[in-house]
């Protein structure tokens, strides 16, 4: 079986350009084919070295030269991994390894795929995260390097990080979405599957809502002149509280999200994180705070109607508000929307109208804020002299 021939050439159809340079081309032959590819570096004749092959005399020459030969060899570990999948290689794949179509690069074959993909943008965020740290872990990773002591290696490298097993395993989860697209694809042998043997970990974690007591102590905090910058936060917050709205959807309110249906009030849109339609009735919960403080900013010109404030920065200000409030548990935004839910359980509404009013697709998810509750229970009958 003939094996590809890659080399740079210059200058191929001898002509210079106006300003006297010429093009550097990798010219892969097989079969008595060639195929010439691009390396979009342009020099004059005197600085080529056409006895060895590179770049020479040339403020950025090393530079130059090793950006030709990682080009050479991607294409050479790409025939590589086709011949040893046993499967055809030919020069055509080479256009469509170019053109981002093919790649034997994994971390390559992520990016070009989230890109594409049509995933809320929640979604693309968290797989770009994941991206990014494999990136830091190993600046490329082959898709001939995927297997079980890698995964371990990238494991220890997030642990020695500081990151929790939660969020590790999250990130597990978007590698191993990735790694089922490309078998699928055709990219990768899936009796290589690398999570056979790998599994990642996790933790039970509990969810921390804040009690009815101190969401009332939240609603009557006084915010002092020198802080008045916590108070558009302590807005967004409570309107969450109350709704049951992620900050990426509470970010994205219009106006025109807010409608009126038989004299009530109801937000009706679409959850960026599941695309799920949701219809929330603001004029029946808490009653109606949410549309107190929504009176306050829906008459803006502003696209978004709470769109300024970064999830970190409220996060911040929560950090404040907890304090002038005198709680003491961890507060973050996402702590509202977990106390939305365990409040109405509390209150009596049935766990389906709670899961379709937080626009969860499975009961099971909405299940959790049970487990909570129960817990509630259970803390107040211990105080309960009987």
């Amino acid at each position: 079986m003939e094996k590809a021939v890659f080399k740079p050439i210059y200058n191929r159809k001898n002509e210079l350009l106006p300003d006297g340079k010429a093009l550097v081309q990798i010219e892969a032959y097989l079969n008595g084919k060639r195929k010439y590819v691009t390396t979009s570096i342009y020099i004059t004749p005197r600085q080529w070295d056409k006895k060895h092959q590179k770049v020479k005399d040339h403020p950025n020459d090393i530079r130059l030269n090793k950006q030709i030969a990682d080009k050479i060899a991607e294409f050479e570990g790409l025939e590589l991994d086709r011949r040893n999948a046993g499967k055809p290689f030919s020069l055509d794949l080479i256009t469509e390894f170019v053109n981002g179509k093919l790649t034997n690069s994994f971390t390559k074959f992520m990016e070009i795929e989230i890109k594409q993909c049509k995933e809320a943008t929640a979604t693309k965020t968290v797989q770009t995260t994941t991206l990014n740290r494999l990136k830091e872990f190993k600046k490329d990773i082959l898709f001939s390097e995927l297997n079980y002591e890698l995964l371990t290696d990238f494991e220890r490298f997030l642990t020695k990080k500081g990151l929790g097993l939660n969020t590790i395993n999250k990130y597990f989860r978007h590698i191993r979405k990735f790694i089922n697209l490309a078998i699928n694809k055709d990219l990768f042998e899936l009796n290589r599957y690398p999570f056979r043997k790998f599994k990642a970990k996790t933790e039970e974690t509990t969810r921390e809502p804040l009690s009815p007591e101190e969401l009332e102590a939240i609603e009557n905090v006084i915010i002092p002149p020198e802080q008045a910058h916590l108070q558009k936060a302590l807005d967004m917050f409570l309107f969450a509280c109350y709704s049951g709205l992620r900050f990426s959807d509470l970010t994205a309110l219009k106006k025109e999200h807010i409608i009126i249906n038989d004299g009530m009030q109801y937000i009706d849109t679409k959850m960026i994180k599941t695309n799920t339609p949701i219809k929330i009735p603001l004029s029946l919960l808490f009653n109606g705070k949410p549309i107190e403080i929504l009176d306050r900013y829906i008459n803006s010109d502003r696209k978004y109607l709470f769109d300024e404030l970064t999830n970190q920065y409220v996060n911040r200000c929560l950090k404040e508000i907890a304090t002038l409030a005198g709680i003491k548990k961890r507060v973050t935004f996402h702590t509202a929307r977990h106390t939305q839910a365990t409040y109405l359980l509390y209150k009596g509404v049935n766990i389906t109208t709670v899961q379709k009013l937080l626009g969860h697709k499975k009961l099971q998810t909405t299940q959790i804020y049970s487990k909570v509750l129960d817990m509630t229970v259970i803390n107040e009958l211990k105080q309960v002299n009987f």
